[in-house]
């Protein structure tokens, strides 16, 4: 007996779904995701009496993300194409535990270009994921003020 293939979901059901969260942070006249969705901090607050433990998570992720990236331009300027791959995977999964959309979107497309062999595009990318950063770490900072190394 055949069977029926589920239709595709239409494009703009699944948009509005991806951006049914009120709280959601939105970056600056652009048409990709939110800089920061600050409900993902908000419930680690949950699992945690204190929220100063949250504001360290987030400040240590804005002090440790230039080194990251600068991590990655070194190492695609070097040629390490692996090297560069893994260093975008730690931007990423940070990015995702602090609720950091827009940079993970930005790094999983230049760690797409970069393991797709197309590395001049990855390098004018990178780019991108420089504004992004600074763009996500003042978010960040905006949403938990306090102790940062981060200028």
């Amino acid at each position: 007996m055949p069977s029926q293939s589920t239709p595709p979901s239409e494009p703009h059901e699944d948009a509005a779904a991806a951006t049914d969260h009120d709280d959601v942070v939105h970056g600056p006249a652009t048409a990709g995701p939110a800089v920061v969705d600050p409900g993902v901090l908000r419930a680690m607050e949950d699992d945690f009496t204190d929220r100063t433990v949250v504001a360290q998570f987030a400040h240590d992720f804005c002090d440790s993300l230039d080194g990251k990236i600068h991590r990655v331009d070194r190492l695609l300027d070097s040629g390490d194409v692996a090297g560069a791959a893994d260093a975008l995977h730690s931007v990423t999964t940070s990015s995702m535990m602090v609720g950091a959309l827009q940079l993970t979107e930005v790094a999983l497309g230049v760690q797409y270009l970069i393991t797709g062999d197309t590395l001049e595009v990855a390098r004018r990318a990178l780019a991108d994921l420089h504004v992004s950063a600074a763009i996500t770490t003042r978010e960040l900072l905006a949403n938990y003020p306090g102790r940062s190394n981060t200028p």
